[in-house]
């Protein structure tokens, strides 16, 4: 039981190393090199915008609970038990997927949250080394 908690945490140690975007966050953006930073930058505009595509369709899963609830109503009112039935399942589907889907974005996408903060400490250090350049 031990060890699989140590592979656990020995896991989470290694995925949190891997993540350029932490360690910028964590120690600063001074021992990237100039590329890489730039390469950083595009790489966190591009998750910036995958996660907010995936975010709209985890809205608009959950924000289907509402439809689903609709359709229910109507086919009361049509006297329709399978279509009243098939839309109350829907429900707790959609609330079920529009939890799950916020859940794993915001595990998968964990440096999409402080984004803005990364894109500040990589131009701050940027623009530090574009004007030390200018000096010399």
């Amino acid at each position: 039981m031990k060890q699989y908690f140590l592979d656990r945490q020995l896991k989470k140690i290694e995925r949190e190393a891997n993540d350029e975007f932490l360690q910028i966050l964590s120690f600063g953006a001074q021992c990237y090199s100039t590329p890489e930073l730039q390469d950083l930058l595009r790489q966190l505009d591009k998750k910036v915008q995958l996660h907010a595509y995936y975010r709209r369709i985890v809205f608009i899963i959950g924000a289907s609970t509402t439809l689903w609830i609709a359709f229910c109503f109507l086919f009361q009112s049509l006297d329709y038990p399978i279509g009243v039935y098939a839309t109350l399942a829907m429900v707790p589907v959609s609330i079920i997927g529009f939890t799950a889907g916020n859940i794993f974005l915001n595990r998968k996408y964990r440096a999409v949250r402080d984004a803005g903060l990364v894109e500040k400490i990589i131009v701050e250090e940027l623009d530090r080394r574009r004007k030390d350049a200018s000096i010399y």
